[in-house]
């Protein structure tokens, strides 16, 4: 602190300059955090995916029968089943999207007890036929209140009317506990209404849940499943519920790889760009670096403040850029109505302050180690 007013000043000599390395820096760690913090946060939805729940989905993406639930409750270590479907419908604007997840009604909530409703809430929707459950965030944003009957337009479920008007009746709320995905805009609906009201895929499910009693038997129990339906004309992949959400995030492509390449060019550039301006700095002030030894600084004080002002630069960069990406994934977040949980962790901060440090030292150890090398004579006849 007591030569920070003398660091600044030397920071701040050539004012164009710095500011343009300055905004180079606040760029690449706004980059840095950006794709970290989406990273980061797929990788959390994908830990909270479940060892001892299984998936059991088409590998086409195709429809599977609901005739197959009692041949899958059959499997031996199988202990509760569960199934669901899924479209996407909007309210009043496309802007105003909901999706929409026809449930069983009786089995859904056992298998996923992570799912928070009130039992008042949970008994109405199973005396509804028409009854919905909603996210607390759906219920702010669209500021639809309980007991109200609110119509969606369904982008993919046409219903047998020939329309794709579908009309609820909100009788509660639900929380996901320990997830983000209490922000997203999600509507629960009764499997039997849906499969009874829509035109097309009648009698079948999206994909069917397996709780088992032992996690270690999770590939055991998903081959006897597929092993039921491997000559039939719907064939089944079933993995644990951790399992499917890495495949799902796989589709994507190797996200990680494409983090790490993007930001480490960006790092690369900064780093040759920072350390280039650096030297360029020590090379005008190497006569100040003379004088300063001449009234008493001593040659590791030099290379200190040399050192001093890369990391101060480095490290406001860094900040102001990780704030700023913070307040962009905010922004994405509320844009996707929580589809996409975006945040940035405090790993991914401290990540990015060590990764300033580095970056500071790489790029002004060369001219702190000329300076402190530097003669006084030598310095001072250079012309």
């Amino acid at each position: 602190m007591k030569y920070l007013r003398l660091v600044w000043s030397g920071l701040w000599r050539k004012r164009a300059r710095t500011i343009f390395t300055l905004a180079s820096i606040v760029v690449a760690f706004l980059l840095f955090g950006m794709l970290q913090g989406v990273d980061t946060s797929f990788n959390q939805l994908v830990d909270t995916g479940r060892l001892n729940v299984l998936v059991t989905t088409n590998p086409a993406g195709l429809p599977l029968p609901l005739a197959d639930l009692s041949q899958i409750e059959s499997i031996h270590g199988v202990t509760g089943v569960t199934y669901r479907s899924l479209f996407i419908g909007y309210y009043q604007t496309l802007r105003n999207f909901v999706i929409v997840m026809p449930i069983d009604p009786d089995h859904f909530f056992a298998l996923n007890s992570m799912f928070a409703v009130a039992p008042a809430a949970r008994a109405a929707f199973l005396a509804t036929r028409t009854g919905a459950l909603i996210t607390p965030n759906l219920a702010r944003r669209m500021n639809w209140r309980v007991g109200e009957q609110v119509p969606l337009r369904a982008l993919n479920a046409q219903r047998k009317d020939g329309t794709s008007d579908w009309t609820f009746n909100i009788v509660g709320t639900f929380e996901i506990r320990g997830s983000a995905s209490s922000d997203e805009p999600v509507l629960l609906m009764n499997y039997p209404y849906f499969d009874t009201a829509r035109a097309a895929d009648t009698g079948t499910v999206q994909m069917y849940m397996e709780s088992i009693a032992d996690a270690s038997q999770a590939p055991a129990v998903s081959n006897a499943i597929d092993n039921l339906f491997a000559n039939s004309s719907n064939r089944t992949h079933t993995q644990t519920e951790r399992a499917n959400a890495q495949s799902q995030l796989a589709q994507i492509g190797d996200l990680d790889f494409f983090v790490d390449a993007i930001v480490g060019a960006a790092f690369a550039t900064l780093l040759i760009l920072t350390g280039s301006t650096m030297m360029q700095s020590y090379r005008e002030r190497v006569r100040e670096f003379a004088v300063l030894k001449t009234v008493g600084f001593t040659d590791g004080g030099i290379a200190g403040l040399v050192l001093s002002e890369a990391l101060l630069l480095c490290l406001a960069g860094a900040l102001a850029g990780l704030v700023l990406s913070q307040v962009m994934l905010r922004g994405l977040a509320r844009m996707t109505a929580g589809v996409i949980p975006v945040h940035l962790p405090r790993v991914v901060f401290l990540a990015g302050a060590a990764a300033a440090v580095v970056l500071a030292l790489a790029c002004a150890l060369p001219a702190a180690w000329r300076a402190k090398r530097l003669s006084i004579v030598e310095a001072l006849t250079v012309r």
